[in-house]
């Protein structure tokens, strides 16, 4: 089920209604003097060197294990703080003393992130697990590999980024909310090294749901962190890492300095009576937060540590809770902002903006929710759905199929489920149009865009998003100074009609053992079940499986999908078949005699693709790469006996066939102990012209003394003594 614990939703009409009936909010300003612009970046990702004389170097981090946070562009700086309760139990409740996630069973077991810069994954889906743990009482263990892989400049909807260059809460935003993930850990194992994961694995949740905290004011404002872990479970943050500042004895940590963030952890609890006195320098006050760490189990106090609310870096960056919804909840997802929330835009000159995303429908479906990013507290939203629209997001007669509204108090990434499912058929247009409103915050639309060394694979197309201060004039974003931008809004469907089975294979024949590659073609599918060998015996249920046949025979294959609405089945009888390697011809049948020029042509086929090899008495002369059928000549060998064998394997098995070939001379002029040609005299040459013009046999041989063998002779008489 979908859950927006933050945001208050609600519908403002749910019958069609005109855009005349909207209630506007504008100010007296001319339209024609304000243009949209975006919101100031974060000074970290403009300047992530800078930094104070305490800076840590990478001898500070003492060898225990890598770090890796990267700055997000997003300007988290100055968000406003939530107006009233937010959160669920813990929103009215005094906050206890000291609260350890550790001791409710609500935290998984640590992991280590080796040498690799990879600390943000770790954080992120430590946090993701968590929730799930205290939500479902489920123990998931996520890929790392795959989150830090997947967005890596190596795929195309990835950053400028190698695994090793970090990334942040952001990044694991987009790869989750885009639905690249998660996947299991057994799927795609941790490799610190690795570069490469694979891009279709099941997806185990759908993220439709990331609560962004405001960073803490100061040492003690520390509410919504503790709330947020009494209600959702760990919080990703981050921290500034420095070896120095460390207290092994202790497992407690403080810096004071005013470098950028560099590590990504987990908060996992409170203390607000940790002994100020267990730091390295004694800060004001007593109390720490509790910190899941990515270091193993050896480093710190198994795996955890003690950051002092006094530190100046925890708490001031990225602080998010990522919660997670049945991958079942939803079927299709349509987007273009893989990238996600990379920076905001706005009107510098009001508190509400509207921006519209238009897609077209793939199949006959059902619109069922909208995703967006509510880019700061306290921020209204009404959601409207056109169909068919022409004029940018509105149709000809601006008329709205559904009207909804809600309120989101705390920044981050939400989804609005529709009160009802709206009808789309295949190829049908509809947009998503929202205006958001902030009592005190201009830059509300969260877009993806291109920037330098970050997110330059950002694409976008005219007549996707678009933009306006009204809600009636509208302007095409990428036709607005803004290419390659895209606005971050999404769309979520199911389907309405059952699903259609097809399949192939990338081989349907071959020896043993043949390894098959099976592809799914079905249509509306979410469920697969395969038999490989028609024994009724379920042997896969992923989409695109992979099986190996090691006994020869004919195998049906049959594969059964299904959804929400209903099942297909398709079946392919003897569609496999695994046969040993053979000759289905050869030619000549035996060994062959023939004379001197004469062409003989030694052919051979088979019944499987095979690498072929020709061998002249022992010489390879020809290699021929999958092929059935195959053939060898030679019309220039000399008098004598030749061996001529022919080699054809497939996989592991091989045939072969050997013919004997006897050349003989047809020339009784020529004598074979000299040097070519230097016995043939005039009057053998004389007879051999006679021979030809009577079409006389050859003497001695019976052969035909055709055009060729005579120009042949003449060539030799030519170069014997009798000719010069």
């Amino acid at each position: 089920m979908i859950f927006l614990l933050s945001c208050l939703s609600g519908s403002l009409n749910p019958a069609a209604g005109s855009v005349e009936d909207l209630e506007l909010s504008m100010d007296n300003m001319s339209f024609s003097e304000s243009v949209i612009e975006t919101a100031p970046l974060n000074p970290e990702f403009l300047e992530p060197e800078q930094s104070d004389s305490a800076s840590p170097s990478s001898s500070d981090y003492g060898g225990v294990s890598g770090t890796g946070y990267t700055p997000s562009p997003v300007n988290l700086e100055g968000l406003s703080r939530p107006a009233g309760n937010f959160l669920l139990r813990a929103s009215g409740a005094e906050l206890p003393e000291a609260y350890d996630l550790r001791t409710e069973g609500w935290v998984t077991p640590i992991k280590s992130q080796g040498q690799s810069g990879s600390c943000w994954a770790f954080s992120s889906l430590a946090s993701l697990e968590s929730y799930i743990l205290r939500t479902e009482g489920e123990s998931r263990d996520f890929s790392e590999n795959n989150m830090k892989n997947l967005v890596t400049k190596y795929y195309s909807d990835g950053f400028d980024l190698i695994a090793d260059n970090g990334g942040n809460s952001f990044i694991a935003m987009a790869y989750l909310t885009r639905w690249s993930g998660p996947v299991n850990e057994s799927a795609d194992p941790f490799n610190e090294t690795s570069i490469y994961s694979p891009a279709d694995l099941p997806v185990q949740k759908h993220v439709q749901k990331v609560v962004v905290l405001p960073v803490r004011n100061n040492s003690l404002d520390n509410e919504l962190i503790k709330r947020a872990l009494i209600d959702y479970g760990a919080v990703f943050s981050t921290m500034c890492w420095n070896q120095v500042d460390y207290q092994d004895k202790n497992y407690s940590y403080i810096y004071t300095g005013s470098s950028s963030a560099n590590h990504a952890i987990t908060i996992v609890g409170w203390n607000d009576s940790f002994d100020r006195n267990r730091f390295n320098q004694v800060p004001a006050g007593n109390g720490a937060f509790i910190v899941k760490n990515s270091w193993g189990e050896k480093w710190g106090e198994e795996g955890y540590f003690y950051i002092s609310y006094y530190d100046t870096k925890i708490g001031y960056g990225e602080n998010a809770v990522f919660t997670s919804s049945d991958k079942d909840d939803f079927d299709y997802i349509y987007q273009y902002d893989p990238l996600g929330w990379i920076n905001s835009i706005g009107y510098p000159d009001q508190f509400s903006v509207w921006g519209s995303n238009v897609f077209s429908s793939k199949r006959n479906e059902k619109l069922e929710a909208i995703g967006f990013y509510a880019t700061n507290s306290n921020t209204a939203y009404e959601i409207y759905i056109y169909k068919n629209p022409t004029n940018g997001p509105l149709n000809s007669a601006k008329n709205f199929v559904a009207k909804e509204s809600g309120t989101c108090s705390l920044p981050g990434y939400y989804t609005h489920v529709l009160n009802s499912s709206i009808n789309l058929t295949s190829g049908e247009k509809f947009s998503v149009v929202i205006k958001f409103s902030n009592p005190s915050y201009p830059y509300l639309l969260a877009i993806e865009q291109q920037r330098a060394n970050y997110s330059s694979k950002a694409q976008a197309n005219s007549g996707e998003s678009y933009t306006s201060k009204d809600g009636t004039s509208w302007q095409d974003l990428t036709m607005s100074g803004y290419s390659g931008t895209s606005l971050c809004i999404k769309a979520f469907t199911t389907v309405n009609e059952a699903p259609q089975a097809d399949f192939s294979a990338n081989a349907t024949s071959w020896v043993s053992p043949l390894t098959v590659q099976f592809t799914d073609f079905s249509t509306g599918a979410f469920s697969w079940e395969w038999d490989f060998n028609g024994d009724g015996i379920i042997d896969s249920i992923a989409r695109n499986p992979v099986y190996t046949y090691t006994s020869y025979g004919s195998y049906n294959i049959s594969l059964n999908v299904s959804n929400r609405i209903g099942s297909d089945s398709e079946s392919k009888t003897g569609y496999i078949t695994i046969t040993p390697l053979s000759f289905l011809s050869v030619n000549p049948a035996g060994n062959v005699t023939m004379y001197e020029g004469d062409r003989q042509e030694f052919n051979i086929s088979t019944n499987h693709n095979a690498t072929v090899n020709w061998y002249l008495n022992g010489t390879k002369k020809i290699t021929e790469y999958g092929v059935k059928n195959t053939s060898y000549s030679n019309t220039t060998l000399s008098p004598g006996t030749y061996n001529v064998t022919v080699f054809a394997t497939a996989g592991n098995e091989k045939v072969t066939r050997t013919w004997n070939l006897i050349i003989l001379d047809w020339n009784p002029w020529d004598d074979l102990t000299s040097r070519s040609g230097e016995n043939i005299s005039t009057e053998e040459l004389q007879e051999a012209i006679h021979v030809y013009k009577n079409g006389l046999p050859v003497p001695e041989t019976g052969v035909e003394l055709t055009d060729e063998r005579l120009e042949e002779l003449i060539r030799l008489w030519r170069e014997s003594p009798s000719g010069r």
